[in-house]
């Protein structure tokens, strides 16, 4: 158990040193998951197909585990579910997502494929496993999540991203992410292998 405790607090000690300054707007969207999530989730069961609903449901079940506990490194197959807005719920279908240690601790997280992409990072912060990733349509050119300005939004083609992170099994995993800047009022990340 003691062995566990110093640890958890080395992996801690690590990931602090490889967080991002969230964006305030973030921090927000962050805060509000919770509410997001609650309102998205009454809306995708409302109007959302039984197909879709099961594929959110076993998406979302399951525990996650203490970040010492994860084994997120590796090749996924990524899913993204939108819940909210203009649909009320829409499942896509799956693409290629990989996640690698980065060198100061935490974890990169990369969609490689699909028409939305995705380059981020993954560090503990108070909130759990936090993502902080940019995402950007196919052919623009990406850019990190810490070169956004404060108060960028999204010009359609490139958007800041934030959400949360549970690894559920050795092979399943999902970010939750409230108040998305596009198309929705909450998205998950579904990470399979």
């Amino acid at each position: 158990m003691l062995r566990l405790a110093v640890l958890l607090c080395l992996f801690a000690g690590t990931a602090a040193q490889a967080q991002t300054t969230l964006r305030p707007a973030d921090q927000v969207r962050l805060d509000a998951l919770t509410t997001s999530a609650g309102t998205a989730l009454l809306a995708a069961l409302a109007r959302g197909s039984r197909g879709d609903i099961d594929l959110l449901q076993e998406v979302m079940e399951g525990t996650p585990l203490a970040p010492i506990e994860t084994t997120l490194s590796g090749d996924w197959s990524c899913r993204t579910i939108k819940l909210g807005g203009a649909t009320a719920l829409t499942v896509y279908a799956p693409f290629d997502c990989v996640i690698t240690p980065s060198d100061d601790g935490g974890f990169d997280i990369e969609k490689t494929t699909g028409t939305q992409q995705m380059i981020g990072q993954i560090s503990l912060r108070p909130e759990g496993m936090v993502l902080t990733a940019t995402g950007y349509v196919a052919d623009a050119e990406p850019v990190s999540y810490a070169e956004l300005p404060d108060d960028y939004v999204t010009d359609g083609t490139v958007w800041p991203m934030v959400g949360v992170v549970a690894q559920t099994a050795p092979d399943r995993a999902r970010i939750l992410m409230p108040l998305p800047a596009l198309e929705s009022s909450f998205d998950v990340l579904s990470l399979t292998r």
